[in-house]
């Protein structure tokens, strides 16, 4: 039993680290990932002209990796927090659900990161032609809108429930949890892009927090 318990929160403390993972890896991933500026998106010729450069093509593959490894990361900080916060009322049962809409954002982002990079992936490794400049935008419009859209509704959503119990248990401090709440509502607007990064934030905050408090789950008297 001791042995578990050792085993359990090494585990719960490697988790807290891996939500600061995900977002040096997200950010990392889509710093990475070329894609033409403003004024070039205006000229869907210049689209395709991206995607036949090999240099953008190698990035956006890169960037796409290092997003699904992020997004990896964030189940399992996921799982962490929802471990922090199951033992106790009702945290058993919103614990599930906050979980379950962590994995669909995972799920999704996967999508995204793989959709906005499967015009470069086709041609780098199957040499399949580049598409017309205006497929090629709509894939890369495609892409944001199940982040910006799906996977950010995902994510609100787990965050207000993370809030809502990290409140009851103390897991978090208080401005934090209330900063969730504000942050969960918020990615109804994630669309405008800004919202989306205050998820991201979060999370960090949250990881850095559980990682100076100690991760493993609290135990019952």
């Amino acid at each position: 039993m001791a042995t578990r318990d050792v085993s359990n929160d090494r585990a719960g403390r490697l988790g807290a680290w891996m939500g600061i993972a995900f977002v040096v890896l997200f950010v990392a991933g889509f710093i990475v990932f070329p894609t033409p500026n403003s004024s070039k998106a205006k000229d869907t010729a210049k689209w395709a002209a991206w995607w036949n450069d090999s240099g953008h093509r190698v990035a956006a593959v890169i960037g796409a990796y290092l997003v699904v490894l992020g997004v990896l990361a964030f189940v399992w900080f996921a799982w962490t927090l929802r471990r922090r916060l199951q033992d106790r009322d009702l945290g058993r049962d919103l614990g599930g659900l906050m979980f379950t809409f962590g994995s669909l954002f995972a799920g999704i982002a996967m999508v995204s990161a793989l959709v906005r990079a499967s015009i470069a992936g086709a041609k780098q490794f199957g040499n399949t032609p580049v598409p017309s400049g205006d497929f090629a935008r709509q894939f890369d419009q495609i892409g944001f809108a199940l982040l910006l859209v799906a996977a950010a509704l995902c994510a609100g959503i787990f965050v207000a429930i993370a809030s809502f119990l990290a409140r009851r248990t103390g897991a978090l401090p208080g401005w934090l949890t209330a900063a969730g709440y504000v942050v969960g509502v918020l990615q109804l607007l994630a669309s405008f892009f800004f919202p989306f990064i205050l998820f991201v934030l979060w999370v960090l905050i949250a990881s850095i927090v559980l990682v100076r408090r100690g991760s493993s789950a609290p135990r019952a008297a």
